[in-house]
């Protein structure tokens, strides 16, 4: 209605209105006086009211409603909306809480109210006030229910007057003990003059499905199987109803063809490490998460092992190795000083086997000298054990090369991202990630299946090590959630085979998908929240891995020593042959030489 008819609704005189005492209508007037204050009122801070008719003789009884309704309320936060089906015209708005007052069902479907409902996944409700002839109202009031269970449209009340000037109001409840899914209209309430009957005007109707099967579209996802079907089994015992598993084959139903059954409306909902995405929410409703699950990158350590002479050299820093070089020419320095007339490399060699812990040939008989060597022993002693345990440690234990701590450094480092087609999609719909694995190089899989992830990055390592050493191996880290890494690594009696990195990717929302503006879905939001509050959700996710036994490195910290280990050995000792045969035979060359000449 525009200003000006607003500033004249009192003052209008209304022809061809109902011949009906003001007595009666003011007892209508306060039935949804007293329902407004009790209940819009107080959950609410406005409301929408909409009047539709296609008779006159309605229109001006609602005006008349609606001003004694403005005489008994001092405050009344609303928007009043006057549909005219001659000239229809969208208006809009938020309609969560609505008063609808009509004349017929067919006034009601010019409303077109289920279009409005489709903006916001949240509780509407619906108070229809249905002025109909007596012979009329059970036709209209069910046609009325069984528009509002097509829609979905839960929260829904027909109220009517009859000709003796009973106010009754009615509802449906599709979930009883003798039908399921099927209209059945209840009287609920009436008006006893001052107070309504009953203060719950909006009872519940999906505490108690009484056995009725739910259409469930499950993805069989591991490692989410065991929470996800824990969940389930709990939201049916607590609303009472049965699960019907919809689909050809559940085993190997991806995740598009699970939502494709919610769109064809076979299945009432869905679930199976569904992930919460905005490209969904136009379409389908989604329950509150029910976990969220860590999105990580991993590595595979034994990619990142260190080489023979890796491990000759790591026990010490550069620094370290400096210090040694520069003591060692220093003590040499000192002794050649001393020994003028002895020969230098008998000192070298002598200096050298004190070093080594070999006994020494050459002979001092100065204090200073003797003095200088028992320095020089009890440094190399102490240098030399604790070589000796840190390169034993090394062969036996796993140490890695310098591993990344950040996605930063990833994307710095020249590596490449595994991951499968679901996660590629859930990354590159991140801004702040965009940028990071547009350096780095992305392979990403044709399955859906995390676990692939993970024996793809193993297959690679493998054709990597049966390469030639001369070709640069390429630097893998996979992109998965932590359950699955935690479960694979329990399997495969794995424990310490992967590094994860601690910085995480993002953090995915599992929620269980529904049909759009589904009438579970206020139900199902506050079971799943009750559930996530006790801390149980947590507790069955914690039994999908085990954290301990994915850490824990027993099962490689007592490795053998292999061949590969002891390469870089071979290597010094046979260049030091090599050398010595070579020397060996140039003074065998100058010898001959000599004696020729």
């Amino acid at each position: 209605m525009n200003i000006s008819s607003l500033l004249q609704f009192e003052s209008m005189h209304y022809h061809g209105a109902q011949t009906q005492s003001m007595i009666i209508n003011r007892f209508v007037a306060n039935s949804l006086r007293v329902f407004i204050e009790d209940f819009y009122q107080r959950i609410a801070p406005s409301f929408m009211l909409i009047i539709s008719c296609r008779r006159p003789s309605p229109m001006n009884f609602y005006r008349n409603i609606m001003q004694l309704l403005y005489e008994s309320v001092d405050t009344m936060i609303l928007q009043m909306v006057h549909h005219n089906h001659s000239q229809p015209q969208r208006v809009a708005g938020l309609r969560l809480h609505n008063l609808l007052l009509v004349d017929s069902l067919q006034a009601l479907l010019d409303i077109e109210i289920h279009t409005y409902a489709t903006q916001h996944d949240a509780s509407r409700y619906y108070f229809i006030f249905l002025q109909q002839r007596d012979a009329l109202i059970p036709a209209d009031m069910l046609g009325v229910f069984e528009y509002c269970w097509q829609h979905q449209l839960i929260n829904c009340n027909v109220m009517t007057q009859s000709s003796r000037g009973e106010v009754i109001m009615h509802t449906y409840f599709p979930y009883e003990a003798d039908h399921c899914s099927t209209v059945v209209q209840r009287q609920i309430n009436r008006f006893m003059g001052e107070a309504w009957q009953h203060a719950n005007y909006f009872p519940a109707k999906l505490h108690n499905l009484h056995q009725c099967p739910l259409q469930v579209a499950q993805r069989l996802a591991t490692p989410f199987l065991g929470l996800e079907d824990r969940l389930l089994q709990l939201l049916a015992r607590r609303m009472n109803f049965s699960i019907h598993l919809v689909g050809e084959q559940p085993d190997n139903q991806t995740e598009q063809q699970v939502l494709q059954l919610l769109h064809q409306q076979r299945a009432h909902l869905a679930i199976g490490y569904l992930r919460k995405r905005v490209q969904q929410s136009g379409n389908l409703s989604t329950v509150f998460p029910y976990y969220s699950s860590r999105l990580e990158c991993c590595l595979l350590l034994s990619n990142y092992n260190l080489n023979s002479f890796d491990i000759l050299r790591f026990p010490f820093q550069s620094l370290t190795w400096l210090c040694v070089l520069a003591s060692f020419l220093s003590v040499a320095g000192l002794m050649l000083c001393s020994h003028r007339r002895s020969d230098c490399a008998t000192i070298l060699l002598s200096i050298l086997a004190v070093a080594y812990g070999q006994p020494s040939g050459a002979s001092s008989t100065r204090p200073a000298q003797q003095l200088l060597y028992v320095n020089w022993l009890g440094f190399t002693l102490l240098i030399r054990a604790m070589y000796s345990a840190l390169f034993y440690h090394l062969l036996r234990q796993q140490v890695h090369q310098r591993l990344p701590r950040t996605l930063q450094e990833l994307g710095d480092g020249d590596y490449t991202a595994v991951m499968n087609r679901i996660t590629a999609l859930d990354v590159r719909e991140v801004n702040s990630l965009q940028a990071l694995f547009h350096n780095v190089r992305t392979f990403v899989i044709g399955s859906e299946w995390e676990r692939d992830v993970l024996e793809q990055m193993e297959l690679r390592v493998q054709q990597q090590q049966l390469q030639l050493d001369q070709q640069p191996h390429e630097r893998i880290f996979g992109v998965l959630s932590r359950q699955t890494l935690l479960q694979v690594v329990e399997q495969t009696h794995k424990p310490g085979a992967y590094y994860v990195l601690p910085q995480h990717v993002l953090d995915q929302q599992l929620a269980i998908y529904l049909q759009r503006d589904s009438h579970l879905l206020q139900q199902l939001d506050e079971l799943v929240m009750a559930i996530q509050a006790v801390g149980l959700m947590n507790y069955w996710a914690g039994q999908l891995g085990n954290e301990r036994y994915f850490r824990s490195t027993f099962m490689l910290s007592d490795r053998r020593l292999r061949q590969p280990d002891l390469w870089a050995i071979y290597v010094i000792s046979g260049v030091f042959y090599v050398l010595a045969t070579f020397v060996f035979l140039v003074e065998l060359a100058l010898a001959r030489w000599r004696r020729f000449n």
